[in-house]
């Protein structure tokens, strides 16, 4: 048989509310620091949440995009592409990679129209004739390109066309699992030796008026207005709901003797992933922990390790009630059962959740765990419900030996994917 092909993390780029690059993000993390605060997007005084995690600054990339691409951005694509510029910026790729040998597998959300855009588009409009009304209302409005600019598989069409990536190009949306499944995908598209390089990763902002009202009518959020840094905190008795945020983070997975004949800078190696369904409700999850135990395992098993030598687990770990102590039951199931006790740490804590780019920003997160030896912290966590036997990284970031990391993302409607990372060995 032969070996398998060997996938590495050659760049990373981040877009996020504790810094708009790679670097300045991973220092306010392992400092502990919290992105949550009063919402600026809309006036939420009238809301039970009125907290989020917002981006309120960007790099300088005016011009990068080319103009006639412009109009397709949105919020969380404007995220995604200048997440995208750092990581192939960092990743050093020549202009002459072979562009048939690279592609890109996005995860993506329905987008982020606010009320005034929809507004603009439906105040007046004619609906007696039917199309040709709807037709020329949208000709004549400022928000014709609404429906390109919101929808999923837009952010994967403007990077393949900036950077001419003819390889396959993939988007995922299934919530929060969207960029964990992306970075699978791409990892399993080098593997099969469909691509040299795949640039992957997610975008996404909640912190809008729409899609938080949904969120809001879930009971999702937390409520804790008046203490925002204190709101967002997995695995503590006191959680009461996660907290909204924003952002994007874009990865560059290479094939390892692609990477090498270039001295390409390497973060760690990509050395398995699982993805299973929990084929159990919309928004619950089984209590024990069934579909993320499995994909675990898979990851575990892909990577041809055995349990013993997994160091740290960037969790999922969203703050409410029901998913945290699920998680922790199946962590406790794949490590506990056999006395082992990893690192176990979310980073939500500090960040708050980014849906369609969380298990992208997270795998970035454990990415820069493995390089630099040292666990992130879950900041409140004080007082945890979710047993005592787990190994959790609490209040302080740990210098730790990491050779091997799990990233778990949990999806609604069941979907699990588990990234494995490895510190690089030649």
């Amino acid at each position: 048989m032969a070996q398998k092909r060997r996938v590495v993390i050659t760049g990373i780029g981040i877009v996020s509310p504790l810094g708009p690059h790679r670097e300045s993000t991973w220092q306010n993390i392992i400092a502990g620091k919290s992105a949550a605060r009063e919402i600026t997007q809309f006036d939420a005084a009238s809301w039970p949440t009125k907290i989020a995690c917002e981006v309120d600054q960007l790099p300088n990339l005016e011009d990068a995009l080319r103009p006639q691409l412009r109009p397709y951005l949105n919020r969380p694509s404007e995220f995604g592409v200048h997440a995208a510029y750092e990581a192939m910026g960092d990743s050093k790729l020549p202009k002459s990679i072979d562009p048939r040998r690279f592609g890109i597998a996005v995860g993506a959300s329905i987008g982020a129209i606010s009320p005034s855009q929809l507004a603009k588009m439906l105040v007046g409009m004619p609906i007696k004739n039917g199309l040709p009304d709807l037709n020329q209302t949208v000709a004549k409005s400022s928000e014709k390109f609404l429906t390109m600019k919101n929808h999923p598989g837009t952010l994967g069409a403007l990077l393949s066309s900036q950077w001419h990536a003819l390889g396959p190009v993939t988007t995922i949306h299934t919530a929060c699992a969207s960029s964990g499944q992306s970075l699978g995908q791409a990892y399993l598209q080098i593997v099969r030796d469909d691509c040299d390089i795949m640039l992957a990763g997610g975008a996404d902002s909640l912190a809008g008026e729409l899609l938080l009202a949904g969120f809001c009518l879930l009971g999702a959020l937390s409520t804790r207005n008046d203490e925002p840094q204190k709101a967002s905190r997995p695995f503590d008795k006191d959680r009461d709901g996660f907290v909204a945020s924003e952002g994007a983070a874009m990865l560059v997975l290479e094939e390892l003797g692609h990477a090498q004949n270039r001295g390409a800078p390497i973060y760690a190696e990509f050395s398995g992933y699982g993805e299973t369904a929990s084929a159990y409700r919309i928004t619950d999850l089984p209590e024990n922990g069934r579909g993320i135990v499995e994909a675990m395992d898979l990851a575990i098993k892909d990577a041809c390790l055995d349990n013993s030598q997994i160091h740290y687990i960037n969790a999922h770990g969203t703050s409410t009630q029901l998913n945290d102590r699920v998680e922790a039951h199946a962590i406790r199931r794949v490590f506990g059962s056999r006395g082992l006790k990893p690192g176990v740490s979310s980073t939500k804590s500090e960040i708050g959740h980014l849906i369609s780019a969380a298990g992208a920003m997270e795998a970035a997160f454990t990415a820069l765990a493995i390089r630099d030896q040292i666990a992130p912290p879950t900041l409140n966590l004080i007082n945890t419900d979710c047993g005592d036997d787990i190994n959790f990284i609490a209040e302080k970031s740990r210098k730790m030996t990491i050779e091997h990391a799990l990233s778990n993302s949990i999806g609604f409607g069941g979907s699990n994917s588990v990234v494995a990372l490895s510190r690089f060995r030649p």
